[in-house]
């Protein structure tokens, strides 16, 4: 299946190589570059879905409420905590670094055209490490985050079932790890978005590593 793809330019060097690479890309229809989500959007017409690589730091930022048919890949040089947190709140779909080789753009690209999230292994060891007063010296384990309204009333296996989102499993393959049907593994992750209020795997996944149910990569 080809999947449409577009950059939003911030104008540096790194995304111009993004745009060859995916321009010689066969798997690909590519777009083009944009100054703009906006300008991005009204090519992307027909409301088929459209990966769009963008870097929303520095700049006007990601809009509040993203546009539906487009999946956002944030490939940004920032690595704070805060700033991929934001950006799983805002519901990009995810989030790598400038860094990264050709085979992690196009593994992020091809999870979030799915409707996975995908976030690098470095990102995940930030998230997990996020608040360590000394990362230098051994810490204690941190205790699970304090359980919030919307949060304290997950049962366990909806909590499995959460923290296997996460993961970037599929709900067929959930099923087949909890030896559940995908009917039944639908209605744990619906219920799981009706008590915490996340409507997409961005959001799922963030509440994940605040409950600290993903463990950092390898």
């Amino acid at each position: 299946m080809i999947c449409r793809v577009g950059v939003v330019d911030d104008r540096s060097v790194t995304f111009r190589g993004v745009a060859e690479v995916l321009r010689a890309s066969a798997g690909i229809r590519f777009l083009g570059v944009f100054a703009t989500l906006d300008e991005c959007a009204a090519q992307a017409d027909g409301g088929e879905p459209t990966v769009v690589v963008t870097d929303p730091f520095p700049g006007p930022g990601l809009p509040a409420r993203p546009f539906g048919h487009l999946a956002l890949l944030v490939m940004s040089a920032s690595r704070r905590p805060a700033d991929v947190r934001a950006a799983l709140g805002r519901g990009v779909g995810g989030y790598i670094c400038k860094g990264a080789d050709v085979g992690t753009l196009f593994r992020a690209i091809a999870a979030v055209s799915a409707g996975d999230v995908y976030l690098d292994g470095e990102l995940r060891t930030a998230l997990a490490a996020d608040g360590q007063p000394d990362p230098g010296r051994a810490q204690e384990p941190r205790p699970p985050a304090e359980p919030t309204a919307m949060t304290r009333s997950l049962t366990p296996r909806e909590r499995d079932v959460l923290r296997l989102v996460a993961e970037g499993l599929t709900h067929k393959q959930i099923g087949a790890r909890l030896e559940l049907s995908k009917a039944t593994v639908d209605t744990y992750v619906h219920r799981v978005r009706q008590k915490t209020g996340m409507p997409n795997k961005a959001g799922l996944t963030r509440i994940a590593m605040e409950l600290q149910l993903t463990a950092p990569a390898a």
